[in-house]
């Protein structure tokens, strides 16, 4: 079984990339302050990546590299494992250029050459310890943690989405049906006391959300192709969208769909574990820095936030020095 990895990734310094995210946003509902330059700001962590790939998934097929056209200059594309793919080359050009990850996500599916069996990262993700191919797919299932969850309500620039995945999920299938189906799936040991979660939205006759951690997410190609054709208009609506807009739907829809299907193994919730920093800002960098240097997880996650420019630069600091000394050595996706 071969297992691709899709990454995308974006240069936030390219002039031509900043121009267009500029000029767009003046079009667009979505206004563009200074505290939301953390959805692109470099942290320097893909090299990191390609390293804990290297190091952690030697096993992997292709590695998937989406852009707008711009490339890091240590990387060596000519290595055969790699695959550099501009927007342009499975995005449709009526919307693009694009600078809303959810129209990238939903449809990296059109990829040339993409394997049935494929893994979703973001450039903020690390895998942290040695993995197989079974800690991704078992028996040619995708390993997925599934547990209901009441979305939240704290507001946030993404809030809306597990909402909106959750309606168009609740118009194809039932939560008590679903579950029924698969118990031993959804109330797998793995999951811990987290099974209550699921236990108790049981009885709600429509999905109220899932568990999303902010982590890597196993997926059959063939699953965006049957949404995609179910979900057509929906998908559309999200993919003309050039910001995020309150109606999208993500790439999260197609995990769940997954759940809802059955067409999923379990995976415990110390598969790995996402950070933060922004609130508690400390406590989150020191259990952080400690969370890398044990490898306390297969797959870790270190995410931007609502920090000042002295945090920011304190964070990525520290973080990159946890790092250097988990992944020294340059590897073979190094120039």
């Amino acid at each position: 079984m071969k297992i691709d990895f899709v990454i995308p990734w974006v240069d936030c310094t390219d002039p031509n990339w900043l121009f267009d995210r500029y000029k767009y946003s003046n079009e667009s509902s979505e206004i563009i302050t200074p505290n939301q330059d953390k959805r692109y700001r470099d942290w320097g962590l893909l090299r990191y990546f390609f390293r804990s790939v290297s190091s952690n998934a030697p096993w992997v097929g292709t590695i998937h590299f989406l852009t707008y056209g711009h490339l890091p200059e240590w990387l060596d594309c000519s290595n055969p494992k790699i695959n550099v793919v501009k927007h342009s080359d499975f995005i449709p050009n009526k919307n693009l250029p694009t600078f809303n990850s959810n129209v990238i996500e939903l449809n990296a599916y059109k990829i040339e050459g993409l394997s049935e069996h494929f893994v979703l990262f973001n450039d903020d993700l690390l895998i942290l310890d040695k993995t197989t191919e079974d800690d991704f797919f078992h028996k040619g299932l995708p390993r997925i943690t599934a547990v209901l969850n009441a979305a939240s309500l704290a507001r946030g620039d993404n809030f809306y989405v597990p909402f909106n995945c959750a309606s168009v999920l609740s118009s194809h299938f039932k939560p008590l049906a679903c579950v029924g189906r698969h118990p031993l799936k959804w109330f797998s040991p793995g999951y811990g006391i987290m099974c209550l979660r699921t236990l108790v939205l049981l009885i709600y006759p429509t999905f109220k959300g899932f568990y999303e951690p902010h982590l890597c997410n196993s997926f059959l190609k063939s699953t965006f192709e049957e949404i995609w054709e179910v979900e057509k208009q929906e998908l559309e609506a999200t993919s003309s969208h050039r910001f995020r807009e309150a109606t999208d739907v993500s790439n999260w829809l197609m995990k769940d769909w997954q759940c809802a299907k059955g067409d999923f193994y379990p995976r415990p919730v110390s598969f790995g574990r996402s950070f933060s920093f922004g609130a508690n800002f400390d406590s989150t960098l020191e259990e952080a820095e400690s969370y890398l240097r044990g490898r306390k997880g297969k797959v870790v996650c270190l995410n931007d936030g609502d920090l000042t420019p002295e945090q920011y630069e304190t964070a990525r600091t520290r973080i990159l020095t946890c790092l250097d000394e988990l992944f020294p050595e340059k590897c073979e996706f190094e120039l």
